[in-house]
């Protein structure tokens, strides 16, 4: 068994990336721990060699790990409702939602790799679904709702292709009808704000339109070719909210332009194309349909959060792929590939 040489590589690249803008922001705390983190998550990679991270597909290792995030999920409501997404200690936090994303992907792998051939039948759709039901509705009451959105487009994209066309006609006019109940009785009044003022940045320019205005002034000084390392200003001054984690893409894009962002989207396409173009040498159908999934999780993930980073779709909360600061998600995309890795080497 080997490592894949053209994801490490890339990695490399996109750590660089990463670890350069938080240290030019000024964020030299979340610098160092990235540190820490990206190498966490290269010695997860590295050790795929050696370790079968693949086991979490079978019995016991799978059931325990379902068994112990939804545990994780369930703790966090018996912490302030501020605290309801992170696990605080030691200066570090471990936020749950982002961990829940194994099981999501290795579920319905497992579940898709057995019955993909039955999903035309209503009670297996069903089924598919209640397989990430559990991370879904406990995500929901964080509320994490970005990670929710996330959560619910993976699994719809991973199964659409096995539907029929009045299957997919029901669901969107379900998808519509939970948009007007979500709208009426269970959004709060600040995310409607949110989601207006993301229409119309100026209803509330120094309040719920802030961040959607700074981060739209941050892209439009960028210019093709940046300011400059450690000469961005809305970032390093503070201007521009959350620089470090969810609008870290904003903060690169400052400095190294929209060729820096061109160059970001090139080498995640790298990963993506790699994934996909490998999981025909893949003997395993269950590597195969996981393959499959991961390529639609990171790549749904990635235009997520480059449409909300230019500005393009409302603000949901959502890392940076292999670049916000932060060891949860990182981590968690490190072992995603790595479980692909020993699939594609077993």
């Amino acid at each position: 068994m080997r490592i894949n040489l053209n994801i490490f590589f890339v990695l490399l690249i996109l750590m660089f990336f990463s670890l350069s803008t938080l240290f030019s922001i000024g964020k030299t705390d979340e610098f160092i721990k990235g540190i820490i983190f990206w190498t966490i998550g290269f010695l997860i990679f590295l050790s795929s060699i050696y370790l079968r991270y693949t086991n979490f597909f079978r019995y016991p290792h799978f059931q325990i790990l379902y068994f112990l995030i939804i545990l994780s999920l369930i703790s966090l409501f018996i912490l302030p409702s501020k605290e309801r997404m992170w696990f605080s200690f030691y200066g570090f936090s471990l936020q749950p939602s982002e961990f829940a994303r194994l099981p999501l992907l290795i579920s319905l792998s497992i579940f898709l790799s057995k019955n993909f051939n039955y999903l035309k039948n209503n009670f297996y759709f069903l089924l598919s679904f209640l397989t990430i039901f559990p991370f879904f509705i406990l995500i929901f009451f964080q509320p994490d709702f970005g990670m929710v959105f996330l959560f619910i487009i993976t699994w719809f994209l991973s199964v659409v292709s096995f539907l029929r066309l009045k299957q997919i006609f029901y669901l969107i006019i379900i998808f519509c009808l939970i948009l007007i109940i979500g709208w009426q009785f269970i959004l709060k009044d600040y995310q409607k704000e949110r989601i207006l003022t993301f229409i119309n940045p100026h209803r509330d320019p120094l309040g719920a339109g802030y961040n959607i205005n700074q981060l739209r002034i941050t892209i439009g000084s960028a210019g093709f070719w940046g300011k400059g390392f450690g000469e961005g200003t809305q970032a390093k001054l503070g201007f521009l909210p959350s620089a470090e984690t969810d609008f870290i893409l904003a903060s690169f894009i400052e400095e190294r332009g929209f060729l820096g962002f061109f160059l970001y989207s090139f080498l995640i396409f790298i990963i993506l194309k790699t994934i996909i173009f490998e999981a025909q040498f893949i003997k395993n159908p269950l590597g195969q349909v996981y393959s499959y999934i991961l390529t639609i999780h990171l790549g749904i993930k990635f235009l997520l959060t480059i449409a909300i980073n230019l500005g393009f779709f409302p603000i949901i909360g959502l890392a940076v792929p292999f670049m916000s600061y932060g060891g949860s998600h990182l981590i968690t995309d490190f072992l995603l590939l790595s479980l692909w890795q020993n699939f594609r080497y077993d």
